[in-house]
């Protein structure tokens, strides 16, 4: 039996804290995964690697705090926000569709402050 939206939310959140990126892209990710973000729509774990190499970049040794998780069914919506060192994040927003176990659509979108 596949895993609920929620279990692959939650465990894509515990991969991500974790610095598990290639363990959640394994385990949670499918492997055609559409990926929509300020660059427009991206395909595939690759896009999502990527995504996530650019968020370190922005964002390095960043502690993440969740605000706020909605479920309905094959529908997921995060709230968050992020800071590190150098930057911070605001106003994060993820959605994502979970079909047989995997994040099959996610979409990314936050506001990046730098630090004075």
């Amino acid at each position: 039996m596949a895993r609920s939206t929620a279990e692959v939310l939650d465990d894509h959140l515990k991969r991500r804290t974790a610095g598990d990126l290639e363990g959640d892209l394994e385990h949670n990710y499918a492997a055609d995964v559409v990926l929509l973000c300020e660059h427009g729509p991206r395909h595939g774990r690759d896009a999502v690697r990527k995504s996530a190499d650019e968020l370190e970049r922005q964002l390095p040794e960043a502690s993440f705090e969740y605000l706020q998780k909605a479920v309905d069914q094959e529908y997921a919506l995060l709230f968050w926000r992020a800071d590190s060192p150098e930057s911070r994040a605001e106003h994060g927003v993820d959605s994502f569709v979970v079909r047989d176990g995997r994040i099959v659509m996610q979409s990314v979108a936050y506001e990046l402050q730098p630090k004075k």
